[in-house]
């Protein structure tokens, strides 16, 4: 069996550690031409991992699919039209799900959300990296980033300061 490369969760956050409004919306993230580290980001995954909520929102940006490179896998429980060319449809727990990926590919895998994905992974054990984008807003309320129980120990690897304001940081999970 391949081993696998790095299980990545990479995102945006809110000073208050928010990753979209209570209603989903994510207007209040600004993209920042100053900083291109996800072009640098996005040309080492090899698949990308994310729940319906989050499918459906990048859907409703109604610029086709961002990630015509990547294999996406969609986590969900509906049933949805059949499968696309670069988009599958998963209804398993994530765990035996990496462990089938895992024998396809050795390339990174992006974690992109939402946040119950998210801490599905976390859970299980299943992400090595974690990298935030927090931006220069306060929300007050929202979608959390973690709601996760289990405590993670994480090490600081790398902080890069924005132009407008936001602080990108990458963490290695220990253990």
């Amino acid at each position: 069996m391949a081993e696998m490369n790095r299980k990545i969760v990479y995102l945006a956050t809110s000073m208050d550690g928010f990753i979209a409004r209570k209603n989903g919306d994510i207007d209040w993230l600004e993209e920042d031409p100053s900083y291109d580290y996800y072009q640098e980001f996005i040309k080492n995954v090899g698949a990308i991992l994310m729940g319906a909520a989050t499918y459906e929102k990048v859907l409703s940006f109604g610029i086709g699919w961002p990630y015509p490179q990547q294999m996406s896998y969609v986590f969900t429980h509906k049933k949805y039209h059949k499968d696309e060319n670069n988009i599958k449809f998963v209804n398993q727990d994530v765990s035996s799900f990496m462990k089938e990926l895992q024998a396809i590919t050795t390339d990174d895998v992006w974690v992109m959300g939402g946040s119950n994905l998210i801490d599905q992974f976390l859970k299980e054990r299943l992400v090595d990296e974690i990298i935030v984008g927090i931006q220069p807003i306060i929300l007050g309320e929202g979608i959390p980033l973690f709601t996760v129980q289990d405590e993670i120990k994480l090490e600081l690897t790398r902080v890069t300061s924005y132009e407008r304001g936001t602080v990108q940081v990458h963490y290695n999970i220990i253990g």
